[in-house]
């Protein structure tokens, strides 16, 4: 029997592509000055949204791993962005949060978000955008359900 898959049509490469591209076009809309990794983005990102938070509630909510979501934190706090806290609670845990230069770079970087973000709507058809933003909410949803669980351990059986 003839196997039709490629890598083309297999979601994970389609996205991760896209999503590669889609960076690429966006630090070269932002310029030289912010380039910064996609962890590095993430967690700016998360600490300027939640103005306090932890390593490990932000691997959560963006999916990296702690070692990814570690060294990111480590150059934003060199870079004089981040300062690290220990927890009064709990001494185990470290509070992040945005120095003022750090909350200055994020609002510079989220209105260059914004700004590329209009200009994607601008070149990119609305059904298009509207579709994508549907199937992508539909998969997060699946994610937060655990559905996406299933899949490994089926994985896992097959392998026993």
């Amino acid at each position: 029997m003839h196997d039709s898959f490629s890598m083309e049509s297999f979601l994970p490469y389609r996205l991760i592509r896209a999503t590669e591209r889609l960076d690429t076009v966006f630090m070269q809309f932002c310029g030289p000055e912010d380039e910064l990794s996609w962890s590095e983005w993430q967690v700016l990102w998360s600490l300027g949204e939640a103005v306090t938070t932890t390593a490990k509630a932000i691997c959560g909510q963006s999916g990296l791993s702690k070692t990814k979501i570690s060294r990111a934190v480590k150059v934003l706090e060199e870079r004089g962005y981040l300062e690290r806290k220990r927890d009064a609670h709990d001494r185990r845990f470290e509070l992040l949060s945005l120095t003022p230069a750090g909350s200055a770079r994020f609002a510079a970087f989220r209105q260059r978000a914004s700004e590329f973000q209009h200009r994607l709507e601008a070149i990119v058809d609305m059904p298009y955008l509207s579709a994508l933003d549907t199937g992508l909410g539909g998969l997060e949803d699946l994610m937060a359900a655990g559905h996406f669980r299933q899949i490994s351990a089926m994985a896992e059986g097959s392998l026993a």
